[in-house]
């Protein structure tokens, strides 16, 4: 019998979450009616005509003859206006690909100020972390909490080299769909192909901000392809770089 996965990280106010706690119950999210227009529903409302008689002066038997009354105004077609929900914007970061790109480079990133660039350059209210769950960095999981990210975590595996592996990318993916309701725009962080149809969605959707990637020089040339936005963290070393005090 397979043995349940359990979490031992306790959650501090409310910013854990798994798979199994994507969104919130209560909210419908539906990425198809996003883009439905807002006049669906419109029913044009109708006016009976008003109208008055007059006798004709001619030589034939009078005839009452109806005829609009010119006070009549003809309705017009006013769909509902579209309203602005002045939704947030969202951070989706592969955890895995962000802190190893980072590392390859030589320096350590400063996770605290790099959520408080993502709120500052990119309106990011809301920065989901997806990584592996590793029992001895109870620690880090406190720290990036303070700081105000959402964890997502994924059970690890070793792999026969004795490297921890925790693939992300379907919760991750999961996430970005199931909450396109709730965000304005989103901002990917990673640098792995994995993620191309998400990406290439979400910019045929309008919803697309930034692709940020860790490492310019290590990063898929499938995005390449797409006309987006893309920014690299390796750029800002001299603002996010992690300074030991």
């Amino acid at each position: 019998m397979k043995k349940k996965y359990k979490h031992p990280f306790k959650s501090k106010g409310g910013f854990f979450s798994s798979a199994d706690e994507i969104v919130d119950k209560n909210i419908q999210h539906n990425p198809v009616s996003a883009t439905k227009s807002d006049t669906s529903d419109y029913k044009p409302q109708t006016h009976k005509s008003e109208y008055k008689t007059y006798k004709t002066s001619t030589k034939s038997p009078s005839k009452e003859i109806k005829t609009p009354n010119r006070d009549f105004k003809k309705t017009s077609y006013n769909p509902k206006p579209k309203t602005n929900l002045n939704r947030p914007n969202f951070a989706f970061i592969d955890g895995q690909n962000l802190n190893k790109s980072i590392q390859s480079q030589g320096w350590s990133l400063d996770y605290k100020e790099f959520r408080n660039y993502l709120d500052r350059e990119y309106g990011v209210k809301k920065a989901y972390m997806f990584i592996g769950m590793v029992n001895t960095n109870q620690q880090l999981y406190s720290a990036l909490q303070d700081f105000g990210y959402h964890l997502v975590f994924k059970p690890t595996l070793a792999t026969k080299q004795g490297e921890l592996k925790g693939n992300v990318d379907a919760e991750m993916v999961l996430y970005a769909l199931t909450q396109i309701n709730q965000y304005d725009k989103a901002v990917i962080v990673s640098g792995d192909g994995d993620f191309y149809t998400l990406v290439q969605y979400l910019k045929s959707q309008g919803k697309l901000h930034t692709l940020l990637v860790p490492n310019e020089k290590a990063y898929s040339n499938l995005y390449d392809t797409l006309d987006i936005k893309t920014d690299f963290v390796d750029d800002l070393r001299q603002k996010l770089e992690y300074k030991k005090k």
